[in-house]
């Protein structure tokens, strides 16, 4: 990948627009969000980790939220309906 490219392919760097640069710098954060939660429910799974406080469920909680989160992103990036029932404005 160039290093004008964004992660997603969207638009060069010199091309996008101040808005969405920061829509992509937020969906790469609830990515990477998201991908350290699932290692975490994993290692929990396995036994390896002890919760702190956190029970499993709370966990898997969040892990759905942040799915469902960055599905709603990835269908507004890719200028379909998000699903929010506001006509995607948001």
């Amino acid at each position: 990948m160039s290093t004008n490219q964004t992660q997603h392919g969207a638009h060069p760097a010199s091309e996008a627009s101040p808005e969405q640069v920061l829509a992509d710098e937020y969906l790469d954060r609830l990515q990477q969000q998201f991908e350290l939660l699932q290692q975490r429910i994993r290692r929990v799974e396995a036994g390896s980790e002890p919760l702190d406080g956190s029970s499993l469920r709370a966990l898997e909680m969040r892990r759905e939220g942040l799915e469902l989160e960055l599905e709603r992103l990835r269908k507004r990036a890719a200028g379909k309906c998000c699903g929010c029932g506001g006509a995607c404005r948001g």
